[in-house]
């Protein structure tokens, strides 16, 4: 009887220890999804802004960008897009320049000016010069970037804000060459036809 009782209470006293030693489970939390940046329903009539451009790419991205711009009605019917011919007459009589950064300042007086509540501002940056002639290959060139802010016009508020950038295709082969004129062309017009249209695609989801 004696063994039985030192028995059971050694089986006890380890039982115990067992559930004191024994780490509580760790919760594991997953981070919670970014909440995606909705556009204002009050934003209803805009005007497209980009700076003028002197390189015949730039030029062609800019207008694929703007034409692409006006199939964002079928995510808000309601929105109006000013149409773009109205902007040379503004810029003439107000002495206004669209430089190589449009400034937030300027933009909400180009905007105050074609009678719109916000102005849609849009930039690419691709690779320079220098930095094709130092690159080696396409991996060492910088992405193209394609910048899109949206900006109330009447407290100059910015309400969107969104960088895309997109690296030149690196499924070719062999070296870089400052004379591989027609692959760098390509390369650029490939990289600034997915920043375009991955920009759409996060403005699209911004005004649904």
């Amino acid at each position: 009887m004696l063994l039985m009782r030192v028995i059971m209470s050694a089986g006890l006293l380890f039982g115990m220890v067992s559930c004191q030693s024994a780490a509580p489970p760790v919760a594991v939390l997953s981070p919670l999804p970014a909440a995606p940046i909705q556009i204002p329903r009050d934003v209803q009539r805009i005007a497209v802004l980009y700076p003028r451009q002197s390189r015949p790419e730039l030029v062609e991205a800019y207008n694929r960008l703007e034409g692409a711009t006006f199939r964002l009605k079928w995510y808000r019917p309601d929105l109006k897009i000013v149409e773009r011919f109205d902007l040379p007459r503004v810029l003439d009589e107000q002495r206004l320049q669209l430089t190589g950064s449009v400034a937030d300042d300027s933009a909400v007086r180009i905007g105050r000016l074609l009678g719109v509540d916000s102005v849609l501002i849009y930039r690419i940056d691709g690779p320079t010069l220098r930095d094709r002639v130092w690159a080696r290959n396409q991996s060492d060139l910088p992405p193209v970037t394609v910048t899109s802010k949206l900006i109330r016009v009447e407290s100059a508020e910015v309400v969107y804000h969104n960088v895309v950038s997109a690296r030149m295709d690196q499924s070719s082969r062999g070296g870089w060459s400052l004379a591989d004129n027609m692959d760098y062309q390509r390369l650029t017009r490939d990289a600034m036809d997915r920043g375009i249209a991955q920009t759409l695609l996060d403005l699209g989801r911004a005004l649904e």
